[in-house]
């Protein structure tokens, strides 16, 4: 009987208890680590190093060395060295809630998997490739030519990586008896992941539609990724809040407990 009215009082307790003593504090500062990492991405790609949107395969030489020896570049790297880590962050606010849905762990281990791979080949590959190019100046420019190369073929041509973890959040969702995230979210991530799979024509087109800027490779995708991106995280974020005390994995503190 005891037990039966603590266990009644302990949510009313939570519920009165400050902010900061919240056993979801942790998943919230996952959660809005989130934007600030978009927003620094964003400024890193778009007006710091204008690599965003994507310059042309076909660029001209003098084009590719002066955007190569932009010393924009070297700033915009050295945001986003500092600012990758929360990539990961990011990556914990959807596993958090993987971990809550009834499949197996395949897909949460595959999903952590695929992400890891598509940030550091997506992310870091090509910062290094236009960093490099501008951390010292006098490259021939056949050398800056091929780091501009490799820098845009990993960064449009990683998102096949992205199709693994994308579609198994997804059909997580959709086999998910728990109904953690809703539905319909299944099939919208699985579809969002499908066409990713333009991303690998970037390999053999140098211009048209399938090149590395063309508009099935690149703004085919980023149309559908977008609004995907801030839907997914409208409803982790009711998730997070729905998600009862019960279901939370956080160890409780122990009574009395010290270092020996």
């Amino acid at each position: 009987m005891s037990e039966a009215i603590a266990l009644q009082s302990a949510p009313q307790a939570a519920a009165g208890a400050p902010w900061y003593k919240s056993r979801k504090l942790d998943q919230w500062l996952c959660f809005w680590s989130v934007p600030v990492f978009y927003n620094l991405f964003g400024l890193v790609f778009v007006p710091l190093s204008w690599m965003m949107p994507p310059r042309a395969p076909m660029n001209t030489e003098e084009g590719v060395v002066a955007f190569m020896q932009s010393p924009n570049l070297l700033l915009a790297s050295s945001i986003l060295i500092l600012c990758y880590g929360l990539s990961a962050v990011g990556n914990g606010v959807y596993l958090s809630q993987m971990q809550r849905m009834t499949v197996s762990p395949v897909l949460r281990y595959a999903f952590i998997i695929g992400a890891v791979t598509g940030a550091t080949v997506g992310c870091l590959f090509p910062m290094f490739c236009f960093g490099l190019g501008a951390f010292r100046p006098g490259y021939d420019p056949a050398i800056l030519q091929m780091l501009y190369d490799f820098g845009y073929l990993s960064f449009i041509g990683c998102l096949g990586c992205f199709f693994l973890n994308w579609s198994c959040l997804g059909l997580s969702i959709l086999l998910d008896e728990n109904n953690t995230l809703p539905r319909w979210l299944g099939y919208y991530t699985i579809w969002q992941s499908v066409t990713e799979i333009f991303a690998m024509t970037v390999w053999v087109s140098h211009s048209g539609p399938f090149a590395w800027n063309g508009l099935l490779a690149f703004y085919f995708n980023m149309v559908l990724y977008v609004p995907w991106q801030i839907t997914i995280y409208v409803c982790i974020y009711r998730a997070i809040k729905r998600q009862p005390e019960s279901q939370l994995r956080n160890a409780r503190p122990v009574a009395g407990a010290a270092y020996a």
